[in-house]
């Protein structure tokens, strides 16, 4: 009678550790996923993040480069102009020195 007592005794403390050891191993698996679908979570971000600060990067040097540009442009429309008046201005000189010249020789010969 004491040996079946202490055989089922036995079993019921192998059943309990089996049972403990049962759980805890899925309790490791539990938290082993939830780590794992954290860090994957965490990549996903940081990927989204580095994409979002790309393309406000290019948006930037694309908007900076537009502005050079148009800066150019606009120096060049400039300096044209001043040389387009510059010309004007010798045109009318000239026509002016012209004009002044005639005029003394007339002047001259009446």
């Amino acid at each position: 009678m004491l040996i079946l007592i202490i055989i089922i005794i036995i079993i019921i403390i192998i059943i309990i550790i089996i049972i403990i050891i049962i759980i805890i191993i899925i309790i490791i698996i539990i938290i082993i996923k939830m780590i794992i679908i954290i860090i994957i979570i965490i990549i996903i971000i940081i990927i989204i993040i580095i994409i979002i600060i790309m393309t406000i990067i290019t948006i930037i040097t694309i908007i900076i480069t537009i502005i050079i540009i148009i800066i150019i442009i606009i120096i060049i429309i400039i300096i044209i102009i001043i040389i387009i008046i510059i010309i004007i201005i010798i045109i009318i000189i000239i026509i002016i020195i012209i004009i002044i010249i005639i005029i003394i020789i007339r002047t001259i010969t009446i």
